[in-house]
C-alpha cells in the first residue's frame, strides 16, 4: 500500500516541478525576467536537482555494496597444517571446513582444508551452503539491478528537466495573442449554451 502511495506522491510532485519549470522558463523568454518567474525557475530547478541528486545517492551507495562483494577471489591459499599445540585433529579438521564454507559462500570457489587424518580434502559444499549462495547470489544480482535504476532515475531527472527548459524557450519564441480592445469584447460574446 504505501508503496502505491509513495509511487503517487513522486509522480505528482515530478510532474508538478517539471511543468512549472517549463512553464517559469516559457515565462522568462516571453515575458522577460521578472520575480514570479525567476521564483518558479528557482524552486523547480532546485526540486529537479534535488530529485536526481537523492536518485544519485542511492545509486552510489547500492554500487559500493555492491562492489564490496565484487572484490576479486583471493588465491589458493595453503592450508593450514600447523596449529597450537593440544588442538585435536576434530577440532582442525571443523576450523578448516569453517574456513573453506566461508570462502564458498562469499566467492563460490571451493576451498581445500585438512581432516582428521592430516590429508588435504577439497571442500564439498551441502544442500544448505549452495541455497545459501544461491541467496547471496541473488542479492547481490537484485542490489546491483536498483542500483542501475537509480542511475536511469537520476538521469531522466536531468534529461527531464533539459528538456522542460528547452520547450520553455521554444514555446516562448510563439507571438503572444493580442491584446483584444474592450470595443471588440462585446462583439466576442460566447452564444449561450441552451436556448
Amino acid at each position: 500500500m504505501s508503496e502505491w502511495i509513495d509511487f503517487t506522491l513522486r509522480a505528482v510532485a515530478g510532474a508538478a516541478a517539471l511543468l512549472f519549470l517549463f512553464e517559469a522558463t516559457r515565462r522568462m523568454g516571453a515575458y522577460g525576467v521578472h520575480r514570479a518567474a525567476v521564483l518558479m525557475f528557482v524552486l523547480s530547478s532546485a526540486a529537479c536537482a534535488f530529485a536526481a541528486g537523492f536518485a544519485y545517492q542511492k545509486y552510489a551507495t547500492l554500487m559500493s555494496v555492491v562492489a564490496s562483494n565484487q572484490r576479486p577471489q583471493p588465491a589458493a591459499k595453503v592450508v593450514a597444517t600447523g596449529f597450537k599445540v593440544g588442538v585435536t585433529p576434530e577440532k582442525k579438521e571443523h576450523l578448516g571446513q569453517v574456513l573453506a564454507r566461508q570462502t564458498f559462500l562469499e566467492f563460490g570457489a571451493l576451498a581445500s582444508y585438512v581432516d582428521r587424518n592430516g590429508e588435504t580434502r577439497t571442500f564439498a559444499p551441502g544442500a544448505d551452503d549452495i541455497r545459501a549462495r544461491e541467496r547471496i547470489v541473488g542479492y547481490y544480482t537484485q542490489t546491483e539491478f536498483a542500483a542501475r535504476a537509480s542511475l536511469a532515475e537520476s538521469l531522466l531527472w536531468v534529461i527531464g528537466a533539459v528538456v522542460a527548459v528547452f520547450l520553455g524557450l521554444a514555446m516562448s519564441l510563439a507571438k503572444p495573442p493580442v491584446p483584444r480592445a474592450p470595443e471588440e469584447a462585446d462583439l466576442v460574446a460566447e452564444p449561450p449554451l441552451h436556448r
